[in-house]
């Protein structure tokens, strides 16, 4: 959520933003550089506490509620709050489980990221609410995304033995609509010089990172893969931008998006992306910058960075 924030936030600098997040991931420290964002982590069970008191002392223009059902019920009893509600999950039964949960009659408006979206949406939702549901593009936050800037990532890396590589880089979640195994294997259907940098939020199951590494041992590229955590969006950047300098590629493995942040990014950076195919990739890639190979075909996947290299 906070690449939907900020790109937001960078487009409207003029507005102000207050956010308010449930669990702290490093989430406060990824707007400090934007002084029209003021951040707030907010324990769940206090969260009614504190809305009453926002509600009470401040006016606001427009209310959104990312992905949180019982936020937005909560929101929605007051009187002068105009709630947007807005879907960022592609999995469909994720949405479906929060429209179940909603008071859709007292939201003033349903958005999603893209057409493709709102498409799959429209027809979960009741037919008397349909037309609140709109389409708003996400947006890059392109002071940070760009072929400008920083490139050295890998200058203090520590990873010594990675000096000749040739880095793939993956960004995303350890879900399976996020398709990592793919990512896995299909470093282990490229030569040795082949090494993956990925790059996730921080895990609160640790199952989920198990299965990860558990994958890479099983696909004996344990020693090919580099794990990093909670990376700033700075971070991310200067990670794409070395992996372009390096003569590697973004990855992206995703099984279904609601928009394709990474992808976006990335090639924002200058950075090459080598994908399977979704719908959302034909709306705003340059094609010359975008690879992409039937979903869950490894073997094409490996065969375009190869053939490209």
């Amino acid at each position: 959520m906070t690449s939907v924030i900020r790109g937001r936030a960078r487009k409207n600098p003029e507005a102000h933003y207050d956010v308010v997040f449930f669990n702290d991931r490093g989430g406060r420290f990824a707007f400090e550089d934007l002084p029209n964002v003021t951040v707030r982590i907010v324990r769940q069970d206090r969260s009614t506490s504190y809305f009453n008191y926002l509600m009470e002392n401040f006016s606001y223009s427009s209310v959104s509620v990312l992905s949180s059902p019982a936020t937005s019920n909560q929101l929605v009893k007051f009187e002068n709050c105009r709630v947007t509600y807005e879907f960022h999950s592609s999995d469909m039964s994720i949405v479906k489980e929060e429209i179940d949960q909603l008071e859709v009659d007292r939201i003033a408006r349903f958005i999603a990221p893209t057409s493709v979206m709102t498409e799959q949406i429209r027809d979960l939702l009741p037919l008397r609410v349909r037309d609140r549901l709109e389409v708003e593009s996400n947006l890059v936050d392109t002071a940070l995304f760009s072929t400008d800037g920083r490139a050295e990532f890998f200058a203090n890396s520590r990873f010594e033995q990675d000096a000749n590589a040739i880095p793939l880089i993956w960004v995303g979640r350890f879900d399976s609509g996020k398709g990592y195994q793919y990512f896995i294997r299909t470093i282990a259907q490229l030569p040795e010089q082949y090494v993956g940098h990925v790059i996730v939020s921080l895990e609160s199951d640790p199952d989920r990172a198990d299965k990860f590494l558990s994958e890479c041992a099983a696909m004996g590229v344990e020693d090919r893969v580099r794990l990093y955590l909670n990376l700033s969006q700075a971070q991310i950047a200067e990670a794409y931008r070395s992996v372009r300098d390096a003569g590697g590629w973004c990855v992206s493995t995703s099984l279904m998006e609601s928009f394709g942040y990474s992808v976006a990014e990335a090639t924002q950076c200058g950075l090459r992306v080598a994908a399977f195919e979704l719908p959302v990739w034909d709306r705003y890639f340059g094609k010359e910058m975008l690879v992409s190979v039937p979903a869950g075909s490894v073997q094409k996947l490996a065969s375009v960075i190869l053939e490209e290299n």
